[in-house]
């Protein structure tokens, strides 16, 4: 594969968000083809893309990453993303009028740096291995198969080809680019072979960074098929080679895959940081020092064996029954791995430059926490305040601490907590041991199970809370000693009164769900609770089991495994729980996938781990057919499978005639459930997008060349640059990124058509200069956004049309429901997670004649659970979630994606300032009203378009604006501000800035040192009456530059008056309350005219008198001496010649005696010469009279 030279130009945006920029692809074929949709990454190397048709298999095609990508290449925290393009061919790789689409993407990155080129690979799939392993490449099934196959049928792992540590990191807010198809043939592979696999998202800037987001790729709106898309992530954990091969920095890859590292060994949880790890890794290999690795989501894997010390510890205070090579405990954060071998712990740090603004990558695995004795890893799910967290819990010396780990930017620290005791002195026991614990970031709480060992009673576990902030330790609940009595119902609120079990309650973990305040509490039996202090007990959890961990898909579904692998499932907000495996409904499922011989399913196998991707359940399962194992990563079905489980659990015999009837009972209370009225999506998505088409070919085939290619790789690659390029200080007269494209264009529009026209265009491609832009008007799709993003005071409503289902045994077929009895079997029920920051309404509206109510859902906020924050930044989670009463588990929806569950709708809300939020400074209505009010406006001398000048005598009215990036709204900003000059110079290459004591001198109404640079008539202040707080509406600002102020007695550097920059921040924190958003700008103000102080000023002007009055008498005196210095000068002219004349008389008079004897023609010429003087002397006699007697001697 080959990078295209065109991608050169490069932008600015992100930091970490910045948080969310995703590019999808959206393609398709013409001739029937159905269309897929897929997304790319630049934030990694490689990837696959899948695409199906109607009725026919999905298929498989892999890309490939290039080799040019060099370590010097060094991005900044707020580049944009490098150039990635992804060239997809058809299944079918043929060149003709339906086949041969070509997807085509970019990435911004900067300049003169190398891109990143994924390219379409032949069905034959090649790797640097190939050589030595030749085996053929499996290629998904279709979508029924409910699986991929991510492993060769050889038994071996591909080897990685992909690994670029500089590629830039994503943001929380998206950037996704729509286009149209390519027709023409897909590349033929990679020159060096190097094979990259996987998915992940293509990043653009973004506030937060991120080196993996997941979102689906949305289609423009009412597609009918299913939202495919790819990711390609970063992987960190790779460096190339001299030889220009790949290796693993982690260790070293192992690429038989013996049976024993999978067969019948116990599955493990795969824990990782959500949305931010882009390699995840899973320990538990029997007695090998090696983990499964992956960048793909287990799409395909690699086992790699660590290079570690496996230096175990054991003595008298670090008990340690066994040793084991096993890796027991692996946590993947967004740059740094964790294992846990024995009581070791070590971490492993990727190379990944742009994340850490310098390589902080690890030459080998670091040994943390030498000195102690870690007995197990606990995971925090979620990254919050610009870092990630993992907890170490302890035993033997340091029983009853937790080793807090913090990883911010690749930097990793451990401190111990509680700080200044231990838990079982804070809870006054002898002693006590930490099972498990828990990280609530939102509140800085830590949760911690703990069992206490009491030598006159038998142990019992307690909940413990403890505020890192306090400093303080609280027992939140007790936990009962044995298993309490359902008495056949389904949940029993734990009150104290209940009646127990003979079984005893053996606690081993916790689980906390950030969006909803659910935790768990889980061993051999299930605890809930929503405010962490009172309990429900699910009794469907059989007491006989016992559970070893829990998997959470944070949209409502929980997953349960136990340590005899069977898979329990459970709705959140509900307290019914579904076996999946094993149970009748799972061999029902595996009956019919072995009848569409599936590959999927065999006889023998053995689940590794179960995870959720996407709010899919999927396994990771090692398959043994025919002698063979492979991993599979293969989809849980769970809708069918629950609803395999109805008709065997609930039917009725009846008696009709001679014979009996079988009939199913429908528990759903329901037979239509309808989303309505759905706001457009994007303001509440926070997704940006654009649409690219493709350059129209010109040829007579139409088929897209190297050069068309190129030129629509180039015009991507400028579209993200623009973009990248938008977010500055000056807004442009048009919110558009696009604008500047276009907009001195326009008027040769028909000019180039009119050569398109005539095939007179160059390189035969035309482009429509109307195809390249940003949408703002997108619509929904039925279905609810993925999360939903609230301001203050903002609001998100929709309706729930449904039909309730008519006939039953009480009503007849044809009889039609009254009002009483539609409200009767249909109710709605809301659930809050934070019912003092969001309110819900809900109205109900009964239409008899169609047998069906509807429902108006609004969510609002209620302005009172968040304070100010960036954009994109410190969000809090929550959540809404939606139930039709009676519906969860028995109501189904079979639609083109498949099986879906309807009636439980969970809305995942994201409250304070949304992604894609900005102040701006106004500059085209601040000049205008400016020239209004001043009645005049002065630019400066040097004409700047970018950054216009004013005058310092003028009053200064600012006007800024507030813009969605996302929906393209731009009005002027009616909030108070702050208004702040902290920095400045002379010059844009003199700025400076401003210490916070200077800030305050040069700014605050209070100053008295005389160093104000400017103030305003509006007399309100902040609350401590530090600053002034400005609008819209103020009357403007006044440039004073005070004697110690900065600006004061600037000095000229040509004849016009002095310029000064002012490096001007306005922010709108703590006084404006209309908003969440802690707007900050800060931007250069060029202030021209400046005054010269008074001692400069009389220093000038009498510099300047004397100057005057010198040149003045120089005038004079030349003009009286004049006339003496021209004569005496002519009368020392005159002399002078007289001397050169004689001196030249001599001197030839002497030569003509020396040559007497010489020939008549020299003769001649010394008696012309000499008669020639001789006149001349004459001449000269005469116009001298004063002096005869000389001139006659002479002659």
């Amino acid at each position: 594969m080959s990078l295209s030279p065109l991608c050169q130009v490069t932008g600015a945006a992100k930091p970490r968000a910045l948080l969310g920029k995703r590019v999808t692809v959206e393609t398709g074929a013409r001739g029937g083809q159905v269309p897929a949709k897929a997304e790319i990454g630049c934030g990694s190397l490689g990837g696959h893309f899948e695409t199906g048709q109607e009725g026919r298999a999905a298929t498989v095609d892999r890309f490939q990453l290039s080799d040019w990508f060099e370590s010097r290449c060094t991005l900044p925290r707020d580049v944009p993303c490098w150039p990635c393009v992804a060239e997809i061919p058809n299944s079918a790789g043929a060149v003709g009028t339906t086949g041969g689409t070509i997807g085509i993407v970019e990435a911004v990155g900067v300049p003169g740096y190398p891109g990143v080129h994924l390219a379409g690979c032949p069905e034959q799939v090649r790797d640097s291995r190939q050589e030595w392993h030749e085996r053929p490449f499996l290629p998904s099934t279709a979508r029924g198969d409910t699986g991929q196959c991510v492993q060769p049928a050889g038994g071996c792992t591909h080897r990685p080809g992909r690994e670029i540590p500089e590629l830039p990191i994503l943001p929380e807010d998206q950037l996704l680019l729509q286009w149209r198809v390519l027709r023409g043939p897909g590349p033929q592979g990679p020159p060096d072979g190097a094979e990259a696999r996987g998915a992940g998202d293509l990043p653009v800037p973004s506030q937060f960074p991120s080196l993996e987001d997941r979102t689906p790729a949305d289609p423009d709106g009412g597609s009918s098929l299913p939202q495919q898309r790819f990711q390609v992530n970063i992987n960190g954990f790779l460096q190339r080679q001299q030889d220009n091969t790949l290796h693993f920095t982690v260790g070293n890859e192992i690429f038989d895959l013996i049976p024993r590292y999978f067969m019948n060994v116990p599955s493990r949880p795969l824990w990782y940081t959500v949305d931010q790890a882009p390699v995840l890794i899973l320990g538990g290999i029997p007695e090998e020092k090696s983990v499964l690795l992956t960048d793909t989501s287990f799409k395909d894997s690699f086992l790699v064996e660590l290079n570690i010390d496996s230096c175990w510890v054991g003595s008298f205070y670090c008990p340690q029954a066994i040793f084991t090579a096993t890796i027991y405990d692996a946590i993947a954060t967004e740059s740094t791995l964790f294992i846990r071998q024995n009581q070791l712990v070590y971490y492993f740090t990727g190379t990944y430059l742009t994340l850490h603004e310098s390589n902080h990558g690890s030459g080998s695995w670091v040994r943390v926490l030498a000195n102690e004795c870690i007995k197990s890893l606990c995971p925090v799910h979620f990254h919050s305040n610009g870092s990630e967290y993992i907890m170490a819990l302890t035993s033997g010396k340091r029983e009853g601490y937790v080793h807090f780990g913090t990883i911010t930017d690749g930097h990793v620290s451990f401190q111990v907590l509680p700080k200044h005791r231990s838990v079982c002195e804070g809870i006054q026991v002898f002693n006590c041991s930490i099972t498990w614990a828990v990280f609530i970031a939102g509140d800085y709480i830590l949760l911690m199970l703990v069992e206490i060992q009491d030598p006159t009673t038998r142990s019992y576990f307690q909940v413990v809370s403890y505020d890192l902030v306090s400093d303080n330790l609280v027992i939140l609940y007790t936990i009962p000693e044995f298993i309490p009595d359902a008495r056949g119902l389904e949940f029993l609120m734990i009150l104290g009164t209940e009646s127990y079990t003979n079984f005893t309650m053996v606690p081993k973990g916790m689980f906390y769900n950030p969006y909803n305040n659910l935790l768990f509490i889980w061993g051999n039996f299930l605890l809930q609770s929503y405010n962490n202090e009172d309990f429900i007990y699910l009794a469907d959890f059989p007491k006989d089991q016992s559970i070893k961990y829990l998997v959470n898909s944070f949209h409502g579904e929980t997953a349960i495994v136990t340590e005899t692998e069977e898979i329990w499932y459970l709705l959140e907000g509900s307290y019914r729980m579904y076996r999946l495996f094993p149970s009748k409904a799972w061999e029902v499922h595996v009956s019919l996938q072995v009848m569409q011989q599936s590959s999927f399913y065999t006889r023998i196998e053995t689940m590794v781990t179960l995870f959720y991707e996407d709010h899919q359940l999927y396994q990771l399962v090692y398959l043994m057919n025919g002698g063979q194992g492979r991993l599979v990563k293969r989809l849980v079905p769970v809708e069918q499978l629950l609803m395999y489980q109805q008709p065997g659990n609930h039917y009725l015999l009846e008696r009709r005639g001679n014979h009996l009837t079988l009939s199913f009972t429908d528990f759903c209370p329901f037979t239509v459930m309808h989303l309505r009225d759905l706001p457009d999506p994007q303001i509440y998505t926070r997704q940006e997008r654009y649409r690219a088409h493709p350059p129209r070919v010109l040829e007579p085939s139409g088929f897209h060349d190297q050069n068309s290619l190129a030129v629509y790789q180039g015009l991507v690659y400028y579209l993200l640059f623009l973009h990248s390029k938008y977010h500055k200080p000056y807004a442009d007269p048009v919110h558009d990124s696009t604008w500047r494209w276009w907009k001195n264009k326009k008027v040769d529009q028909d000019y180039y058509f009119y050569l398109a026209s005539n095939l007179q265009s160059t390189s035969n491609v035309y482009i429509d200069m109307a195809s390249y832009e940003k949408i703002y008007d997108l619509k929904a799709e039925h279905e609810l956004p993925e999360r939903i993003y609230l301001d203050k005071g903002t609001s998100y409503g929709f309706s729930i049309f449904v039909t309730v289902r008519g006939h039953s045994l009480e009503f007849q077929p044809e009889r039609v429901l009254t009002t009483l009895e539609l409200r009767s079997k249909v109710d709605l029920g809301v659930v809050l997670a934070d019912a003092d920051c969001i309110e819900v309404v809900v109205n109900q509206k009964v239409l008899i004649n169609r047998n069906s109510v509807l429902f108006w859902v609004t969510i609002h906020d209620k302005r009172s659970c968040f304070d100010q924050g960036l954009s994109g930044h410190h969000l809090m989670k929550t959540s809404v979630l939606v139930k039709v009463v009676g519906a969860v588990g028995h109501c189904f929806q079979n639609t083109h994606r498949g099986l879906h569950m309807q009636g439980n709708l969970m809305i995942p809300l994201l409250i304070g300032c949304p992604p894609g939020k900005r102040l701006a400074f106004d500059i085209t209505y601040t000049v205008e009203y400016n020239r209004l009010q001043n009645k005049h406006y002065f630019d400066c001398v040097h004409v700047d378009p970018e950054m216009p000048c004013f005058l310092f005598r003028d009053t200064f009215y600012p006007f800024f604006l507030i813009q969605d990036l996302v929906t393209g709204d731009s009005g002027s900003f009616q909030g108070s501000y702050v208004f702040k000059v902290v920095g400045g110079g002379p010059t844009m290459d003199t700025v400076i800035e401003y210490s916070e004591e200077e800030i305050y001198r040069f700014n605050s109404p209070l100053d008295k040192t005389n160093s104000l640079i400017w103030t305003t008539k509006n007399t309100t202040t902040t609350k401590d009456l530090a600053f002034n707080i400005m609008t819209h509406q103020s009357l403007g600002i006044e440039w004073l530059c005070l004697e110690n102020s900065p600006c004061h007695d600037t000095i000229p550097h040509s004849i016009f008056a002095p310029e000064f920059f002012f490096k001007v921040l306005v922010s709108n924190r703590g006084v404006d309350k209309s908003t969440y958003c802690d707007h900050q700008l800060i931007f250069l103000l060029h202030i021209h005219g400046l005054p010269l102080s008074a001692n400069r000023a009389l220093f000038i002007l009498m510099v300047s008198f004397i100057v005057f009055i010198g040149l003045v008498t120089l005038y004079i005196i030349f003009c009286l001496l004049l006339t003496p210095m021209v004569k005496a000068c002519n009368i020392l002219r005159w002399k002078i010649n007289n001397i050169i004349t004689s001196e030249s008389y001599y001197t030839y008079k002497s030569s003509s005696r020396i040559f007497s004897g010489t020939s008549g023609t020299k003769s001649r010429a010394s008696s012309s010469i000499s008669s020639s003087v001789s006149s001349k002397v004459v001449e000269g006699n005469q116009e001298v009279p004063e002096e005869p007697s000389e001139k006659q001697y002479i002659t």
